[in-house]
């Protein structure tokens, strides 16, 4: 992993983020090619994390609980449906609420990313050394102002 150099340390954070982002969506895809999985980007992967297999949600919940609006999730579950990795099924409630749930498929596909994006950050965790991580972590855990 490219760690920069101490002059990056004046680059904008937005910046180093998405070099993050960049550097976890590489590997993802490079390791998901060898493993002879179907791709699936990192976005993808975090839609697919809030689903389990007895867990059906809407639209909007998937939406707020992965901090995206609905158009966004929207234009994700569509993709994932496509490629059958999801299922819709009549919510409760209004004429036109959906559940969105997990397929085998995407299961499977889901279960292979995650295990990817853990092995990855534990390659992150001994390039920065486990405290680093630990502090990285709890970093982005908190919440980002409103």
């Amino acid at each position: 992993m490219d760690t920069g150099d101490h002059s990056d340390a004046n680059l904008p954070l937005i910046h180093l983020l998405q070099r993050g982002v960049r550097w976890f969506s590489d590997e993802l895809l490079e390791r998901l090619e060898a493993a002879g999985v179907d791709p699936i980007t990192p976005a993808h992967a975090t839609v697919l994390a809030h689903l389990d297999r007895e867990t059906s949600l809407s639209v909007a919940e998937l939406a707020r609980r992965a901090g995206v609006t609905r158009q966004t999730m929207h234009r994700a579950v569509t993709q994932l449906l496509g490629e059958g990795l999801l299922s819709r099924a009549p919510g409760p409630g209004f004429p036109r609420s959906t559940l969105i749930g997990l397929t085998d498929a995407g299961c499977q596909r889901r279960d292979v990313a995650l295990g990817i994006l853990h092995d990855l950050e534990q390659v992150l965790g001994s390039q920065l050394g486990p405290a680093a991580l630990a502090e990285l972590r709890n970093s982005l855990t908190r919440a980002w102002p409103q």
